[in-house]
């Protein structure tokens, strides 16, 4: 077997070692990997829902050439809606660049205002020009573009299925900007939630091979978060399906008829499911979490024991590395919803510093990379930790300047998601930082030391053992109770037990000037009449 198999092996007996530690890190590992798979499968068919209906929508919008540099505001005051198209963000004092397009009560002469859903189309030029719908629009249905014959100006949208034929009017049309938008961000929404799945068994399994209580709190957040959001979004979609059909489908509307009427109930179908299985995912992950947090606080399974000021500097070392992990996710995710806002919306039209919010997406593509600070912190390598700190800072100051972009900032309040994926990246990012400097404080105290003798021993196939985490108090226990047998090691604090003598590595070889020399430990047992001996 190769070396680079058998080092392979290793880490696969040590990472299946730490999973089977208890049933409790066994069954929260399991769950993870079947909770991830169930709802990541439930988001991609709420996500082909989403896509297909939104592709109808947006053929519609493009059959009519509606223009991309409006954007669809709605105002609200209790059931009463206004609806504005902007040409520029909305927020601020560019309300006189809006225009009402719709609202409540407007149009309640349906007989001059709005143009009726079958109508003679003698006086309107009918081209040949098919659009095939999406499967989510009514079976077998075409759309065509109709203009008027005197100037050829797009005049609405003709919709023919099952012998049907159903106007929409240019009015109409553009009506549909809003429920598109929405569409539009919601795959968006769906696209990230399959990968925060992934993203969160990772972090469940990180948690598990290094005993990492941080990251299995971490884990428990994530869920109280992804339940949160599953409940909001069912009532969201009843939300969003009473303003669309206040808006589309009511008979005083320019639209009145209904445009994509499977999708409400096909979206509910999925999304209860999907809340049923992340309430079952914090309830048994907290369960979980909770007695694998007890057992990890009161002793771990490791290598070699260090001293308790080391394992403080190592609870650090996890909260940080925590922090990393939760802010890769976040940040790229609330950056790369925002580019893809920026080039595939009408977003694109209206921004006026396209390439300086490109230029800062890149920067931060490209240098956000967790391992950094972890590598930096791992080695205690002084000015690496410092450039991670530098561009940990840059990252916080660099999008909080975005907040004055008016797209940047109606976008953030316009979009739940977006805004809540935002906060969150804002939070962990400090939470890197600050922790980062503690850890940078730590460097020169045995981190570095304890961290290498454990990875070299793994690599070496040194069996481990379970160690206690409370030293301090391990003296003071009840001579009733089992005493606590360790692995002593050349971090460990002098034992009452008996003597360590420290020997030099005899396989240390001198050219191998990259690994430093790994001291090993002969242990003698002083007390009389003892019969407790160290684990093989």
């Amino acid at each position: 077997m190769t070396k680079s198999k058998t080092k392979a092996v290793i880490l696969l007996k040590s990472a299946l070692a730490r999973i089977t530690l208890t049933p409790h890190t066994l069954a929260f590992f399991l769950l993870s990997v079947i909770h991830c798979l169930a709802q990541g499968l439930t988001a991609a068919f709420v996500y082909s829902e989403d896509a297909s209906t939104f592709t109808f929508v947006n053929n519609v919008l493009h059959t009519a050439e509606v223009p991309r540099n409006e954007v669809a505001r709605l105002f609200r005051s209790g059931d009463d809606l206004t609806l504005k198209l902007c040409t520029a963000a909305p927020i601020g004092n560019v309300y006189k660049e809006c225009m009402t397009i719709w609202e409540t009560g407007m149009a309640a002469n349906t007989t001059t205002s709005v143009v009726p859903r079958f109508v003679e189309l003698d006086s309107l030029d009918l081209r040949d020009e098919h659009v095939t719908i999406a499967r989510r629009s009514p079976e077998d249905a075409f759309l065509r573009p109709v203009r008027n014959a005197t100037d050829g100006s797009i005049a609405g949208v003709q919709l023919d299925y099952d012998g049907n034929t159903v106007f929409l009017s240019e009015t109409c049309a553009r009506m549909l900007e809003y429920p598109g938008r929405i569409l539009d961000n919601s795959q968006r929404e769906d696209l990230a939630l399959v990968g925060s799945q992934f993203w969160l068994l990772g972090l469940s399994t990180f948690g598990i091979l290094y005993n990492s209580i941080p990251h299995i709190w971490a884990v428990v957040f994530a869920r109280v978060m992804q339940t949160s959001w599953a409940t909001y979004t069912i009532w969201r979609t009843e939300d969003v399906k009473f303003r669309y059909e206040t808006l589309i489908v009511d008979n005083s509307t320019p639209c009145h008829f209904d445009i994509m009427p499977s999708y409400f109930a096909t979206r509910l179908a999925l999304q209860i499911p999907e809340l049923v299985l992340n309430v079952t995912a914090l309830i048994s992950t907290t369960f979980l979490a909770w007695h694998i947090v007890k057992g990890y606080s009161s002793s771990t399974i490791r290598r070699v024991g260090p001293p308790p000021q080391v394992m403080r500097l190592y609870k650090f070392f996890l909260i940080d590395s925590m922090f990393l992990q939760l802010a890769l996710f976040f940040t790229v995710t609330a950056i790369s919803l925002w580019v893809d806002q920026l080039r595939n919306s009408e977003i694109a039209v209206l921004a006026e510093h396209s390439p300086l919010y490109y230029a800062l997406f890149i920067f931060t593509i490209v240098t956000i990379v967790p391992w950094i600070g972890w590598f930096a912190i791992r080695r205690e390598m002084k000015l690496l930790m410092a450039a991670f700190l530098f561009l940990n800072l840059c990252y916080i100051v660099g999008w909080s300047v975005m907040f004055y972009s008016q797209v940047y900032t109606w976008t953030f309040i316009e979009w739940p998601f977006f805004g809540c994926t935002t906060l969150v990246s804002f939070i962990v990012l400090i939470g890197a930082f600050v922790f980062g400097i503690i850890c940078w404080t730590g460097f020169g105290k045995g981190l570095e030391h304890y961290l290498h003798v454990e990875a070299v021993l793994t690599e070496s196939d040194f069996d481990p053992d379970v160690f206690a985490n409370d030293t301090e108090k391990s003296p003071t226990r009840s001579k009733a109770s089992s005493p606590i047998i360790r692995c002593p090691s050349a971090l460990s604090d002098p034992l009452p037990e008996g003597i360590s003598t420290i020997k030099k590595d005899q396989n240390w070889d001198f050219a191998d000037v990259d690994r430093p020399r790994i001291y090993t430990v002969d242990f003698r047992d002083t007390r009389k009449g003892s019969a407790a001996t160290l684990p093989k």
